[in-house]
């Protein structure tokens, strides 16, 4: 209230002084001009008061948004509620929510019996109920229940380690790799103590301050006694928690040095992991583990195989649309061996660019205006569609939304270069000159390796009145027409301009 004030009284006072001045020498022109250079320079610092004014109304509504965010992660209904405590060294916040013991206790048992068989090298662990009892908990929804910014960070590096570790442990069983190395079990053995040593110490936290008791907590009450019975007494929650998760990163940090090539895909996704601990988002970084412990697990050959995710995870955490899988067979460069007959290469993503799959609908929906820009630019342009999806999955949407006749040449997820992460499009192993070359994608990290020829659009999922490519168009046909020598320096030219309109 008082900047607004503050504001007013000196926007009135320029005001005032330009109007006297401009009465008392109106005749003479040049004082006149002078006092209006006089004005523009008292107004500078009003503008830039302004402007200081509105990026702070801005921020107090970011922090209002971040407050209902995280309002709303913590609304749920559970089965227990709890109490602060009168400690003031206790990060616990009293919240009117509940607690899933039940959910928390199948956890604690899922992760118990892997280790047992473990230890008594059974062959076969079930994996599957240890990740659906991990979705059905969520432990990362309690973690907003500690008001302390430190103890949420040690937790959240629990949650991340845990994930690492069981994928890695799960896809080195499938390779059978522990049957002859006793010190590396002993290894794995020691990790998933660490592990369970962590999510119990969790557990116990959070029991100490439900306000009512029951048989169900009593008994887990207890099992949490007998795991953490050798805990030294002298540490805190938070110091046990960081000393674990010490020994389990160096203990990882070992293991992930294997250079087994049938596990390649989870050994590089849980080393770039362990790298980011700390900017981890675990929607992110669960999916990336997902897609690893496939690629690592499955024995992929020439033809195709229907996705195992189903049956390693529970169907309504995981939904995938595109296949997680790709082709062992290595593709000889150039993918294509013809000569550019056209003037420019035009290059498609698939999803989210050319159209998106509706799971209403069942069916894959082209985008507005997808069949006036590939008939607009066809006579000028090789148009080639590169896309990260299976080809049955691609050719099957390109069938749906008729389009097959408007595009030239086909490129699909064998055709990319798989990190760990992501599925990277290299132009250069195409077999077009990079000087003639642009690629429209929706994600610049697909074509990192050659961002000077990307032209990123904006997501499409379903928008009636969306009219990126007719804008596009425009673009793509003045570039084709202009018989420019690269198209590299055009692209940077538009984007430039871009970035300058949108300040």
């Amino acid at each position: 209230m008082k900047q607004s004030l503050v504001l007013a009284q000196f926007e009135k006072s320029s005001d005032e002084i330009t109007k006297y001045f401009t009465i008392k020498y109106s005749s003479n022109y040049h004082v006149i001009r002078e006092l209006q250079n006089q004005r523009k320079l008292l107004e500078t610092p009003l503008l830039q008061a302004k402007r200081t004014l509105k990026y702070l109304e801005n921020d107090s509504e970011s922090i209002k948004r971040s407050i209902t965010r995280q309002t709303d992660r913590m609304k749920g209904t559970f089965s227990s509620t709890f109490t602060r405590p009168n400690s003031q060294a206790d990060t616990f916040m009293q919240i009117n929510q509940s607690f899933d013991i039940n959910a928390g206790q199948i956890q604690l048992q899922n992760m118990k019996a892997i280790l047992e068989n473990l230890q008594n090298k059974k062959e076969q662990l079930n994996f599957q109920l240890y990740w659906e009892a991990v979705f059905d908990f969520r432990q990362e929804q309690y973690l907003y229940f500690f008001a302390g910014s430190t103890t949420q960070k040690v937790l959240w590096e629990c949650i991340f380690l845990s994930d690492i570790v069981f994928s890695f442990i799960q896809c080195q069983l499938k390779e059978n790799l522990l049957h002859n190395q006793q010190n590396y079990q002993q290894e794995m053995t020691v990790l998933i103590k660490l592990l369970i040593e962590n999510f119990a110490l969790f557990l116990n936290k959070m029991i100490k301050h439900l306000k009512q008791r029951n048989q169900l907590v009593d008994l887990l009450q207890q099992k949490i006694d007998v795991i953490l019975e050798k805990n030294n007494p002298c540490l805190s929650f938070i110091q046990e928690l960081k000393k674990n998760n010490c020994f389990i990163k160096s203990i990882i940090e070992k293991l992930l040095h294997n250079d087994n090539q049938g596990i390649q895909a989870i050994i590089i996704t849980c080393r770039y992991q362990l790298q980011h601990l700390n900017a981890l988002d675990v929607t992110i970084s669960r999916p990336q583990l997902r897609n690893a412990i496939y690629l690592s697990t499955t024995q992929i050959k020439k033809q195709e195989f229907q996705s195992p995710l189903k049956t390693l995870f529970k169907a309504s955490h995981v939904i995938y649309k595109r296949k997680s899988q790709v082709s062992v067979d290595l593709v000889n460069s150039p993918f294509i061996k013809s000569p550019l007959q056209k003037q420019l290469c035009i290059i498609m993503d698939l999803d989210e660019t050319m159209g998106h799959f509706s799971e209403q609908l069942n069916k894959f929906i082209s985008r507005p205006w997808l069949f006036q820009f590939l008939e607009s630019i066809k006579s000028f342009c090789e148009i080639i569609l590169f896309t990260a999806s299976q080809q049955n999955y691609a050719d099957n949407a390109i069938s749906q939304i008729q389009c097959d006749h408007l595009i030239d040449h086909r490129l699909y997820r064998h055709h990319t270069i798989y990190n760990g992460i992501h599925f990277i499009k290299d132009l250069s192993k195409i077999g077009r000159p990079l000087e003639k070359t642009i690629i429209i994608d929706n994600t610049p990290i697909n074509f990192q390796l050659q961002q000077e020829n990307g032209l990123v659009i904006q997501s499409w999922v379903g928008k009636s009145d969306d009219r990126e490519l007719l804008s596009i168009k425009d673009l793509i046909m003045k570039i084709a027409q202009s018989n420019i020598p690269d198209v590299r320096k055009a692209l940077k030219k538009y984007r430039d301009y871009i970035s300058r309109n949108n300040r």
